[in-house]
């Protein structure tokens, strides 16, 4: 049986610089940046690697844990958007403006930033791109794209079963089984079925009757069939399933503005004295204060119980995926389409008891869309090829999202509603061509244009606690509105090669992120629209082998201007969170990226790669909130020279890794350390005292025993070994703030058995 050579990331060795034990020397690394598989080392681009390998070294289960060996990379799942962050640039927290950083799992896609909340499942390798990726990637790649790969089916019949146990410093931990069955399914099938179960326990230690942080439990469910149509033809289908459910806060930390004893939710006297002052403290200490008592007890006093639930998150994600390749005199055909969609409830308020207490939420999303993209890339030559193809993708969004307000003893509960949906139809031409000039240069030219129609209404309005109806009060009637823009994203970039291991690469490339509609209307005859968000960047770069290919050594120096950066920022309010949405200022990031890895001996690998960022607004007045060092002499917001959130000025992280073959009793002995360091940064766009983190480090160690056979594997990891504690999230909440630490100490043990 013949199966077409698909990208199988996962059948490369060592994906990410992984050290040849015979010759003490690194082995290619190959990648898909230019949507061809090249080795790292050849591509004019700022990527990083990761393989799955790797993630098992270190624990990697999620794109959060990439943050910690990725240079210029941030993400925080606990966020109430878990948005992405390269070089400084991200989506922030509004549900209405798109990722900076795209996303794609098997050439797809993942529009929505919500679905970012699922843990990885028989993932293979994941590449994060860095810079605008507007011609190969399109449109919400202003900042880069995360590429994912999950494991094709083989051709050999394998079965694998992972098992994992972890525990945290504080409380709680993690279970964890996972596993796969591959191989042949007929004389020109192959078939691969993945499965993922996870139960977690919170790490927040609650004083309160309710969970300690978040119990969360998650299934995963892929399927993939890879059928052998012809010797020119493969198609490949997959069908991924993922929910989870999660019951409790993974936020609590606030501000000395909230926390007990001003419970306010059923009323300040109906709360008096539930807590004192010294059972709450604002510091990072892994201690929330989320009380659900009237969550458990519907009608504890024999009155109404308003808004009785815990904070809780539910989301069920489904996609079908169909993948054809067919070859041609000349080069290769690509087709793929793909649905996917989603439900996801949030509920969530003011945390700890506070005074945001008031204000309880329910948001309710439901998502689909249909995908598909036509490419053909032709044959690599000595003097030119080339990439071109169509992108077609229409999508759906409705969003209900509802607010409980308690104004007692003053005045009633009642409930605030506020629903809106967006359809989103793109069209998009790509091409690139890449010429060799002579033996050493080459130039590669390339451009997408693209359009974009959106279709927006929204609708504001009250009733009383806990119905739909009567209307109270009308706020903002039925608004519908339209928008259509259109964009050139090029691209050119000017490679030399010093010699067979050193080349240098100039690239300048446009990125753009698409405008659209604030899902916060002030009022009905306001202006809710916001424009395109553009970014020119420009990459000097080289990338080399040295010491018999043993060293390598990736450097970056990057300048990226953005025109019409889009934020979402709080406008103060002394009941519930309100926002302004907009494009509101031009920015500056500028920097540069240092990537090694040394070979050091048969046994020994050592690595390390810093990231230097300097991301700041070239002006910015008029923001919704902001600290007060930033109020002018007019009392607006200047945060003109200001750091954006989530740009650390610094960050670094360094490994070293030892091999050992039959070390203990035949088994090979694998053994790491990691230490990263990150800088001082903001988490929330408004740089309040509260929402800045302190510089801090992270050690993390593992230890790996592998069997004489290779298929059965037994590791020790720790991560966060000192404990230290970190704020990982803030945003204002009202009167208050709310955030979220990173985890604690965890030690994880963990079984890998093969079949």
């Amino acid at each position: 049986m013949r199966i077409k050579n698909k990208i199988c990331l996962a059948a490369v060795p060592a994906m990410l610089l992984g050290v040849s034990q015979a010759n003490a020397a690194l082995e290619e690394v190959i990648v898909t940046a230019t949507k061809r598989a090249e080795t790292i080392q050849d591509v004019p681009v700022s990527v990083s690697a990761v393989s799955s390998d790797m993630m098992e070294k270190i624990g990697i289960t999620d794109m959060e844990d990439l943050s910690i060996v990725v240079p210029n990379f941030e993400i925080n799942s606990a966020a109430v958007i878990p948005n992405l962050y390269v070089r400084g640039l991200g989506g922030g927290l509004t549900h209405s403006i798109e990722q900076s950083v795209g996303r794609f799992v098997d050439d797809v896609y993942i529009s929505r930033a919500a679905i970012n909340l699922h843990p990885f499942i028989d993932v293979a390798s994941v590449e994060v791109l860095r810079g605008p990726q507007g011609t190969l990637f399109g449109k919400n790649t202003a900042a880069g794209a995360l590429i994912i790969h999950t494991n094709d089916p083989t051709e050999t019949f394998e079965v694998g079963v992972n098992l994992a146990y972890s525990q945290f410093a504080t409380t709680g931990g993690i279970s964890e089984v996972n596993g796969f069955i591959s191989g042949s399914v007929s004389n020109n099938v192959l078939g691969r079925l993945a499965v993922l179960y996870k139960d977690r326990d919170g790490f927040y230690e609650n004083q309160a009757e309710g969970p300690d942080g978040a119990q969360r439990e998650d299934l995963g469910i892929q399927g993939k069939l890879l059928i052998d149509v012809s010797d020119a033809t493969a198609i490949g289908l997959k069908m991924q399933y993922m929910d989870y459910t999660e019951n409790g806060t993974d936020t609590g930390e606030m501000s000395a503005t909230g926390g007990p004893p001003l419970q306010a939710w059923q009323g300040f006297a109906a709360n008096a004295g539930v807590a004192t002052a010294s059972e709450f403290s604002p510091d990072l200490d892994w201690k929330i204060w989320s009380d659900c008592s009237d969550a458990n007890a519907m009608e504890a006093t024999g009155s109404i119980s308003i808004g009785a639930f815990c904070p809780s998150r539910d989301m069920e994600t489904t996609s079908f995926v169909v993948d054809v390749d067919h070859e041609i005199e000349g080069g290769g055909i690509k087709f793929i389409a793909a649905y996917q969609d989603y439900d996801y409830l949030h509920r969530f308020h003011g945390l700890d008891g506070g005074l945001a207490n008031v204000f309880r939420a329910q948001r309710a999303e439901t998502y689909e869309s249909f995908s598909s993209e036509l490419r053909f890339t032709s044959d690599e030559s000595d003097t030119f090829d080339y990439i071109a193809g169509l992108y077609y993708e229409d999508s759906d969004l409705a969003r209900e999202q509802d607010s409980d307000i308690n104004f007692e003893p003053m005045g009633p509960y009642i409930s605030k509603h506020e629903p809106w949906t967006q359809s989103t139809s793109t069209f998009a031409v790509f091409a690139q061509g890449r010429w060799y000039l002579n033996d050493r240069i080459t130039g590669i030219l390339g451009g997408r244009w693209s359009t974009e129609t959106k279709d927006f209404s929204f609708e504001e309005y009250m009733t009383p606690y806990g119905t739909s109806a009567p209307t109270l009060m009308q706020s903002i009637p039925l608004r519908v509105e339209s928008r259509d823009e259109s964009k050139f994203t090029p691209s050119a970039t000017l490679q030399v090669d010093v010699n067979e291991d050193v080349n240098v690469f100039a690239t300048y490339s446009v990125g753009h992120k698409t405008g659209g509609f604030s899902d916060r209307v002030e009022s009905q005859d306001g202006s809710i629209q916001y424009d395109a968000e553009l970014i020119d960047g420009i990459e000097l770069g080289m990338k080399g082998l040295f010491m018999q290919d043993a060293l390598s050594l990736n450097v970056t120096f990057y300048h990226m201007s953005v025109e019409g950066l889009q934020l979402s920022t709080q406008i103060p309010s002394a009941s519930e969170p309100a926002f302004k949405v907009g494009n509101a200022a031009d920015v500056t990031s500028k920097g540069v990226e240092v990537e090694s890895s040394w070979a050091v001996s048969e046994n020994w690998t050592l690595g390390a790669n810093y990231a230097y960022t300097d991301a700041t607004y070239d002006e910015y007045v008029g923001s919704g909130d902001c600290a007060s060092q930033y109020i002018n002499s007019s009392g607006v917001c200047d945060m003109s020279g200001a750091t954006l959130q989530y740009a650390p000025s610094n960050k670094a992280s360094g490994y070293a890794e030892y091999f050992s073959s039959g070390a203990v009793n035949g088994w090979d002995l694998s053994a790491r350390l990691d230490l990263s360091y990150t800088d001082d940064h903001y988490t929330d766009v408004g740089l309040y005292d509260f929402a800045f983190t302190k510089a801090y480090n992270l050690l993390g160690a593992s230890v790996r025993l592998i069997s004489p056979d290779e298929r059965t594997t037994v590791s020790l990891i720790g991560r966060n070994l000192g404990n230290e504690k970190i704020n990982a999230w803030t945003a204002p909440s009202g009167p208050n703030s709310i955030s979220a630490m990173a985890a604690p100490r965890q030690i994880t043990l963990k079984l890998g058995m093969r079949f």
